[in-house]
């Protein structure tokens, strides 16, 4: 009896047999082939992509250009248009002006304001009318600056007393310059040069400047070039 009940016991406590694992391995092998056929599917698409591209860039310039040539001009001008002028999704097209631009009214305005405003004239140079006029032949060494401090006359005012003379084309011994002048004094007797100052009213050092004198001498019978007092 207890071999019996032992026997019962193991039938009980038998372990079920595990079904065959058969249907795993066939679904990962119909995974597989899916993958493999997308991947077949893609590589077909990307190489009919590519040889469409060759087709088009086989195509001939001269083709495109006599097909844009055939067009009419109207035709041509839209479509460069289109092609040049980028979407505005619908919004307002602004005009941006360049930098360096200036509108119309901008440009007026600057205009008008220039017209407005007045020459500037260049101060007109008085000749000096009194005393008399002397004429100076240039010497060596000598510049128009040079004669114009020595008679003690601006170089504005020199240059207006002679207008065609060129003062970088003087030559010496030929150039002639005209110069306005207080007076020539003949030396008398008794006069020296400070009689002379005292009688026009002129420096001794002007005097003797406008001579080319380096000592307060003069000789009898010579005539001494008075310049102006100040300077014209």
């Amino acid at each position: 009896m207890q071999f019996e009940d032992r026997e019962h016991r193991e039938q009980r406590n038998e372990r079920p047999k595990e079904p065959a694992r058969n249907l795993p391995m066939a679904v990962l092998l119909v995974l597989v082939g899916i993958i493999c056929a997308l991947l077949y599917i893609g590589w077909k698409y990307m190489s009919d992509d590519t040889s469409g591209n060759d087709d088009l860039t086989a195509v001939p310039a001269d083709t495109v250009a006599k097909a844009i040539s055939n067009l009419p001009e109207e035709e041509v001008a839209t479509t460069e248009t289109q092609s040049t002028t980028p979407a505005t999704n619908g919004l307002p097209e602004v005009s941006v002006p360049k930098v360096g631009d200036k509108n119309e009214a901008t440009a007026v305005k600057e205009e008008k304001q220039k017209e407005d405003k007045p020459k500037e004239e260049k101060p007109k140079v008085e000749i000096p009318t009194g005393g008399e006029s002397y004429t100076h032949t240039v010497g060596e060494g000598e510049t128009f600056f040079g004669i114009a401090n020595r008679y003690n006359i601006k170089k504005e005012t020199l240059k207006a007393m002679n207008p065609g003379v060129d003062e970088s084309g003087i030559k010496v011994g030929v150039t002639k310059i005209k110069i306005r002048i207080k007076a020539i004094h003949t030396v008398g007797p008794g006069d020296i040069i400070r009689v002379v100052s005292n009688k026009y009213g002129v420096s001794q050092a002007l005097i003797m400047q406008a001579n080319k004198k380096t000592k307060n001498v003069a000789q009898r019978g010579e005539k001494l070039i008075i310049p102006f007092a100040e300077k014209q």
